[in-house]
């Protein structure tokens, strides 16, 4: 297979040929029709065409995070790098991942079908903040609630259990 033209860096900077892309208006529209496959290989895909994308970790960085009360619950929404914004909730997960040859964990949010960001120092330290314990089965785990959903915080998962989740997207 030829190499793929795009790359997404790991800092989620696009690169076009090995050359930067500085239009963060150019970058928001490949941004709309970048898939993932089943084989985990990233494409601009459209009706017409499919062009190979390298993605060195996550596709998308959270950049922003606000808070919105609501019926007496908080709810989490995360801005992307793209600028693209959802809540957190049941379809859209966060989890930490172990870091390769380390014991840090990295954070990481399921934005739509197939397709991940992971959290900016910035944001994480702001989700430190949040942290609650919560009993699950007798067992106390630090994590995160938006709005009813509370999502555990001190242990590692796989991002594969959520990669092919099958929920609703917008």
């Amino acid at each position: 297979m030829n190499e793929a033209p795009f790359l997404i860096d790991q800092n989620g900077d696009w690169y076009y040929q090995k050359s930067k892309i500085t239009r963060h208006s150019m970058v928001k529209l490949f941004s709309t029709i970048l898939v993932r496959d089943e084989n985990n290989t990233f494409h601009l895909r459209t009706p017409v065409e499919d062009v190979l994308v390298k993605v060195i970790d996550a596709p998308y960085i959270i950049k922003e995070m606000h808070l919105k009360h609501k019926d007496n619950f908080s709810y989490i929404y995360f801005k992307t790098n793209v600028d693209y914004e959802f809540m957190l909730c049941k379809n859209n997960p966060i989890w930490l991942e172990q870091k390769y040859n380390s014991n840090e964990l990295l954070p990481y949010v399921l934005v739509k079908k197939g397709l991940i960001a992971k959290l900016s120092r910035t944001i994480y330290y702001q989700l430190v903040d949040l942290l609650v314990v919560k009993k699950i089965k007798n067992i106390s785990h630090y994590g995160i609630c938006s709005g009813k959903d509370f999502f555990i915080f001190d242990e590692p998962s796989l991002r594969e259990e959520y990669l092919n989740l099958d929920y609703n997207f917008e």
